[in-house]
């Protein structure tokens, strides 16, 4: 794994932690709006670095194949590779 993968993998590791941090934080303050715009900008940002990473690397998460005429999943070297 090259130096930009596991940064963009840690990234991606941290804005996920964030996520579900605010995600537990509105299961209990549903009508925080602070929290709700924090969600709504993290859920961004992983969303952007998911489909980088994807593009750069393969996909991390079985829904994020693309491809519509040969399973792709298995071709690229797993992250931990």
């Amino acid at each position: 794994m090259n130096q930009s993968q596991q940064q963009l993998l840690q990234y991606i590791t941290q804005v996920t932690f964030a996520l579900d941090d605010v995600i537990l934080f509105l299961d209990t303050h549903p009508c925080n709006r602070e929290a709700l715009q924090y969600y709504q900008e993290v859920r961004e940002h992983r969303k952007k670095a998911m489909k980088e990473y994807n593009k750069q690397y393969g996909p991390l998460q079985i829904d994020q194949v693309e491809s519509c005429d040969y399973w792709t999943w298995l071709d690229d070297p797993w992250p931990w590779e």
